[in-house]
């Protein structure tokens, strides 16, 4: 019955012990705190004796006794009760247990020579309290119970004999069954215990056995399984394990499991529970065969002397997920880093700089009138057009840089270093150039160019988004300037933008609040002078900008596509007011290329001379030649449909785009007017008037009008009747004034007067 260890050898018995003791040890902290609570209750109870010197003496053994369990308790703890050696430990549980149960036993008997009556009532329940206690304290060691027991029932014996009055067989008699019943429950404690050590063990080693079975079966093929000794070396290879090792069987018995593996974190780790013989599961492991990498994941038990477990090839899981990673960090046409990349490093770079010295720049570009390659050519040839000029980028920028294509037509590069601004001007120059060379692709010459903003961070303070947006409007700038160019961001850009920001917004206030209106210039019929259309120029009057002309706020709505709205207004307005005229009047509206592309063209113009019970020919719709350069197909067939609702159509500032008489083939105009820049020249150089002299014979011969713009003066007047132009617009006769402004405007009906 007082047998502290099952009759076991081997590993399993030692594992057994070993648990023990770590319990053992995890109760210490609460016993020793118990034993010693108890222990100053007895001093103070015993403070008033004639030898106090002595209680404290005792007092300071019981600490010492208890300090030294502690010790070792939380040496252990700290360890992670990896290195509980068995013999000693085991020793110096007993021991101390023996030291505790020597010093009660003392300290009672002792103090039952002294003791008053109350003091021995206190001293004999705490004498009981101590022994029922041990029994939780030292559950799973019952020697080391017994051992603190017994000095105690025989110190409590004597107590009794020496206390007056005592009867001690009465005492004698209680200690010894009192003995006899808690040791009998330490070792059944310690029984229990090891009963469900060894049912944990047959589960553990069972279901580890089923599990690498299962596992297996189900992978088949991809899983092995393999056993390592005491020392790590493998132990009966199977052919499946060869065959995965790239090698024979035989070669892999008695060889090192870390051997196999790349150096790493990851085999350190592998290296650790091999040694400490500690399960583990899904360690995956890179190793290198037939020289290319590959991966595979362990899992293992303690088994016998050893381990034993399942192994995997997860090789092809790794390169997917390589794959799936390397998709969501790089374009996946170019393959340069994708904006999440480039925003992530940029963030990066920004947080190491602020413990550094290097500074960053970030180069904002894309190409220039890409999009018309894209609608001529295609998507295709735009697709080839971009992976040629991201190569040329990269052939441009130094191999520390990094090169992303952040969407569409935009690219941007990281660059970190020493006077980096002056190194960003030496590559944006070079990327200029490298993309205005012509491209072959598809057997035909494709030329683009780009503009390029540089954003530098000299502080430690710039952020990753501002950064990005200081390059961004820096680049707007240099389009500003010519395509073609590079340009610093400086800090009044910031200023700019944000006046552009406030304009847009002003434009929407004005649009939804009526403060835009229409001032109109008179167009002229040569012969007669006899004023027979007004063009319709749209103005802004700000509550507090005052008056705001067009070139202000039209390439802001054009880049904003507030434009769309504004044009349709315009359409809208000036066929109300047109409704108030005469009838021989008609008015002419410019439209914008982002209103050609708009669906709601058609309907816009039908409902405006609907609602306002205007003749369609009244409205003159006027386009510029460089819309005829994108989707030519797509706004043929919508003039073709303007001109089927009888609306008249006009190209306008003819000669000084890319003038082709194929669009006045294939485009049903009415009208073609000649732009101000010829007029300049009449009568003052010898080039102007046979230009002139054409296009106004070549709109004879086709059925077209023509109208001269910008004619200033009496000469310039004379000259276009001789040449027998149709009408003329300029401010000889008017600048653009409100429709109130003009008489005639105020005479409606057909009988109106002539202008």
């Amino acid at each position: 019955m007082f047998n502290p260890l099952p009759q076991q050898t081997g590993d399993t018995a030692r594992q057994l012990l070993t648990e023990r003791i770590e319990d053992n040890l995890r109760r210490a902290v609460t016993g020793a705190a118990g034993g010693t609570v108890n222990a100053v209750a007895v001093a103070l109870t015993m403070l008033s004796s004639p030898d106090p010197a002595m209680v404290l003496a005792w007092l300071a053994c019981i600490f010492a006794v208890a300090g030294a369990r502690l010790e070792l308790a939380l040496r252990r703890k700290r360890a992670r009760w990896a290195t509980i050696d068995v013999r000693r430990d085991l020793w110096h549980i007993h021991a101390t247990a023996l030291a505790n149960g020597l010093l009660w036993g003392a300290g009672i008997a002792a103090g039952a020579s002294i003791a008053n009556t109350r003091q021995f009532i206190v001293i004999a329940i705490l004498s009981g309290g101590m022994l029922g206690a041990s029994v939780l304290t030292y559950s799973t060691m019952a020697l080391a119970a017994v051992l603190f027991m017994a000095p105690i029932c025989v110190g409590t014996i004597i107590a009794w004999a020496l206390f007056p009055g005592a009867q001690v067989w009465v005492g004698a008699l209680f200690c010894a069954s009192y003995l006899l019943i808690l040791s009998r429950g330490a070792f059944q404690s310690q029984r229990e215990f090891a009963r469900a050590f060894h049912a944990r063990e047959a589960l553990r080693e069972t279901g580890a056995t089923v599990q690498l079975l299962l596992n297996d079966f189900e992978a088949q093929s991809a899983d092995w399984l393999w056993k390592v000794d005491g020392e790590g070396r493998i132990q009966d290879p199977s052919p499946r394990f060869g065959d995965a090792a790239r090698r024979a069987w035989q070669l892999l018995d008695g060889a090192p499991l870390s051997g196999l593996f790349d150096p790493c974190p990851e085999t350190e780790r592998l290296i650790e529970h091999l040694a400490l013989r500690t399960p583990f599961r899904d360690i995956t492991l890179p190793l290198t065969l037939d020289g290319s990498p590959h991966w595979w994941t362990l899992s293992a038990q303690p088994w016998q002397d050893g381990m034993r477990g399942v192994a995997r090839d997860v090789t092809a899981q790794k390169r997917a997920e390589a794959r799936v990673s390397h998709m969501a960090h790089y374009d996946g046409l170019t393959n340069l880093a994708n904006r999440f990349l480039f925003n992530e490093t940029l963030a990066g770079a920004l947080l190491r700089r602020r413990a550094q010295d290097d500074e960053i720049a970030v180069l904002y570009l894309d190409l220039d009138r890409f999009k018309s390659v894209n609608d001529t050519l295609g998507h295709p040839v735009g697709d080839k057009l971009l992976c040629e000029v991201a190569r040329r980028i990269e052939c441009a920028v130094r191999k520390s840089d990094l090169v992303a294509r952040l969407g569409g037509d935009e690219f941007a590069i990281l660059m970190q270093g020493r006077r980096i601004d002056h190194v960003a001007e030496r590559t944006a120059a070079h990327i200029i150039e490298a993309v205005r060379q012509p491209c072959m692709i598809d057997e035909g010459q494709v030329l683009t160019s780009t503009s390029i903003g540089i954003a530098v961070s000299r502080d430690n303070r710039t952020e990753a988004a501002t950064l990005m947006k200081q390059a961004d409007l820096a680049l707007y700038v240099a389009k500003g300037r010519g395509r073609g160019v590079f340009s610093h961001f400086e800090p009044g850009m910031d200023e700019a933008a944000a006046a552009r920001r406030e304009l847009e917004m002003d434009m929407r206030v004005g649009l939804s609040e009526g403060q835009f209106e229409l001032h109109y210039q008179p167009l002229i019929d040569v012969p007669t002078r006899r004023t027979v259309a007004y063009e319709a120029l749209v103005r802004w009057r700000h509550p507090t900008r005052g008056m705001v002309m067009p070139d202000l706020f039209i390439p802001l709505a054009e880049e904003t596509g507030l434009v769309v709205p504004l044009g349709d207004w315009v359409i809208r307005r000036a066929c109300e007011e047109m409704a108030q005229w005469p009838e021989y009047l008609r008015v002419a509206v410019n439209l914008s290329p982002a209103q050609l592309r708009s669906t709601g063209l058609i309907s816009t113009v039908m409902q405006a001379i609907a609602e306002n019970g205007v003749a369609p020919d009244r409205l003159e719709l006027e386009i510029t030649e460089n819309v005829l350069l994108k989707d030519n197909a797509v706004h043929g067939a919508l003039l073709h449909k303007l001109r089927g609702l009888g609306v008249r159509v006009a190209l306008d500032d003819f000669g000084t785009g890319y003038s082709s008489l194929n669009y006045l083939r294939a485009f049903p105009f009415d009208k073609i007017k000649i732009d101000r820049c010829f007029l300049k020249g009449l009568g003052e150089s010898d080039e102007t008037l046979p230009i002139v002299r054409a296009v106004i014979a070549l709109a004879r011969a086709m059925g077209m009008t023509t109208t001269a713009e910008g004619v200033e003066n009496e000469h310039q007047m004379r000259v276009l009747l001789a040449e027998g132009c149709d009408q003329a617009q300029g401010y000889l006769f008017s600048r653009a004034r409100p429709a109130a402004n003009f008489p005639e405007l105020r005479r409606a009906g057909p009988q109106a007067a002539a202008h």
